[in-house]
């Protein structure tokens, strides 16, 4: 799933390509993905309006169009997008929807599975944080409100936290040298402060990677560089072997460079 660097370098690419086009029509294709209006409402909202700005928004992509509507994205695990010719994007077999351009260019989202969700105008939870805007102060009071809750699944929250996924808690408690079975709520004042530090230290980081790196993505996911979370690799930068085990749910890879606070 596209974390918040990928949906970053995504935002920054499509706002540079769509910033001040003229949308001539949107498309509904096949029953896959999930909107949250009918297909007609949604040309009638688009159609003839101007991409004002694509931005981030947690782990969303917030279209915002000149006519004051709001388009949110939600990639889920396998969508993306791909920019190309009309009848070239039209005939793909994955796409959910595609938005016609007046340059002659055509915006589809794509997703194999079917699960991308698009919503026009949704109401936004407002009191939710963006992992970018979190600090150590803000973060020891997110932490006092799920004081049992392992700090991997605090982390991966977006009802707590917007926009960290299963790869980049890896990587930030990693860097924090936390463990990812530690209680939240038993984690020292220097041990949140290094946490809300590796917050967003690895995610800024990561997306100047992405940038240089794949400095054109708008889909897919590339952790090529990633220092614990990579099955290519087997040791962490420290020397230390990466251990793969399941932690809230997911799919783990830490070391005993983390600390256990228990």
């Amino acid at each position: 799933m596209p974390e918040l660097p990928d949906l970053t370098v995504f935002a920054e690419n499509l706002h540079r390509r769509l910033a001040g086009g003229r949308i001539t029509a949107v498309h509904r294709h096949g029953s896959g993905g999930r909107l949250n209006v009918s297909p007609a409402e949604l040309s009638r909202a688009l159609s003839g309006a101007t991409i004002e700005r694509v931005e981030r928004a947690g782990k969303e992509l917030c279209f915002r169009i000149g006519n004051g509507r709001l388009l949110y994205i939600h990639l889920m695990l396998n969508g993306g997008f791909r920019l190309a010719a009309q009848p070239l994007q039209r005939s793909a077999g994955d796409a959910i929807i595609s938005i016609d351009f007046e340059q002659g260019v055509c915006l589809s989202l794509h997703d194999p599975k079917g699960l991308a969700t698009v919503s026009l105008d949704p109401p936004r939870d407002q009191g939710v944080p963006d992992a970018l805007d979190v600090d150590a102060g803000l973060l020891k009071r997110l932490i006092a409100g799920k004081p049992r809750t392992l700090i991997k699944a605090l982390l991966i929250d977006q009802k707590i936290i917007r926009g960290i996924g299963n790869a980049y808690a890896d990587e930030i408690l990693w860097q924090a040298r936390i463990s990812p079975r530690s209680s939240a709520g038993k984690l020292p004042d220097e041990a949140v402060e290094a946490l809300a530090a590796a917050i967003s230290s690895v995610l800024l980081d990561a997306a100047q990677q992405l940038r240089k790196r794949h400095p054109d993505m708008i889909a897919g996911e590339f952790r090529e560089f990633l220092a614990v979370h990579n099955p290519d690799r087997r040791e962490s930068p420290g020397g230390r072997s990466i251990r793969v085990e399941t932690v809230s749910s997911k799919k783990t890879y830490f070391t005993d460079e983390q600390v256990l606070y228990s």
